[in-house]
């Protein structure tokens, strides 16, 4: 079964490679995230080692900005040759149902080809910030009656959703201040400016271990070994604000299915590398290899998900 695998794999990388010859000679991964983020580092993980498979030349390409929606507009509208890809997160299939006026359909204007990982969040928040986990820090907001201010990675972003959520949960007057990345949420989180941001495990560990912020929770099922002492939000008695981050790779809407096939293959095979596993295990996130129809059926369960979020909330795009 395995030999029977690899020979598939490779007659997939092999139609993409011959059905590629006369397109151009560089294949763009792009992304909406800065450079050095997480989504940034995930691109050049698989990158190099589908380059290598799919014999072609693929370089890493940031569009940050209008939370992620640059990036996926301009893959939308790219030429459906298997030149142009997008990677991107979780944020995917909230931008149609946040903003109907978009350039581009998130859903219909782009064809699934897998997952790539999954990762919980981590609550993170400056160490001056009164409480030493989630639920003392919801305690001590409302018997002080004080605001918390939290740092959005993004207006629509799953974790201003999910702070949403929390808020509604909580009855807390959380006031939202988004940025245009994690990194920049994360340094005002350290500065001081506001209380407390939702980060992945691999951008907060550093930032833990020297100091500059604490962890009031965790989103997985089970505490992180990293952050031993951190309760999960489930222990803190707000299960019902948390869901899974993922990213994944899409191509625009009229890529023939073969190329889609192709893209699959070699995204699976470099998943399984030692190598890749391991950058991606530093991220604090999963592999998480497989289909273009998981993928797909994830995206429709998470729209129906935060358009109900959206619409309880009436949150409207700026």
């Amino acid at each position: 079964m395995h030999r029977l695998h690899q020979l598939a794999t490779a007659t997939a990388l092999t139609v993409f490679s011959l059905a590629g010859a006369h397109a151009q000679a560089v294949t763009k991964f792009v992304t909406g995230s800065s450079p050095g983020g997480g989504l940034d580092t995930l691109a050049r993980a698989v990158a190099e080692p589908m380059a290598i498979s799919m014999k072609r030349t693929i370089i890493v390409e940031s569009k940050p900005g209008a939370a992620y929606n640059i990036a996926a507009d301009y893959v939308a509208k790219a030429q459906a040759d298997g030149n142009t890809v997008l990677l991107t997160f979780n944020v995917h299939p909230i931008a149609g149902a946040l903003n109907p006026a978009l350039p581009y359909d998130p859903v219909k204007d782009f064809r699934s080809v897998g997952m790539i990982a999954t990762t919980p969040y981590t609550v993170v928040a400056n160490p001056k910030m009164p409480g030493s986990n989630l639920k003392e820090m919801i305690a001590l907001a409302k018997t002080q009656g004080r605001s918390p201010t939290f740092a959005s990675v993004g207006l629509g972003t799953p974790q201003h959703l999910m702070l949403e959520r929390l808020k509604a949960q909580t009855g807390v007057d959380i006031r939202m201040v988004h940025y245009k990345s994690a990194a920049a949420a994360m340094t005002d989180v350290i500065a001081g400016h506001v209380d407390f941001s939702l980060l992945t495990p691999g951008l907060s560990e550093p930032q833990v271990k020297a100091g500059k912020i604490k962890v009031l929770a965790v989103t997985s099922a089970a505490r992180l070994p990293q952050f031993p002492d951190a309760p999960t939000a489930t222990e803190a008695g707000y299960q019902g604000f948390v869901t899974d981050g993922w990213y994944a790779m899409m191509l625009p809407a009229k890529t023939p299915p073969e190329i889609v096939k192709a893209y699959n293959a070699a995204l699976n095979q470099a998943l399984t590398s030692p190598a890749v596993r391991d950058r991606i295990l530093a991220l604090g996130a999963t592999p998480a290899p497989g289909t273009p129809e998981v993928l797909d059926k994830t995206i429709r369960d998470d729209e129906i998900m935060w358009r109900t979020v959206i619409k309880q909330q009436n949150i409207k795009p700026e």
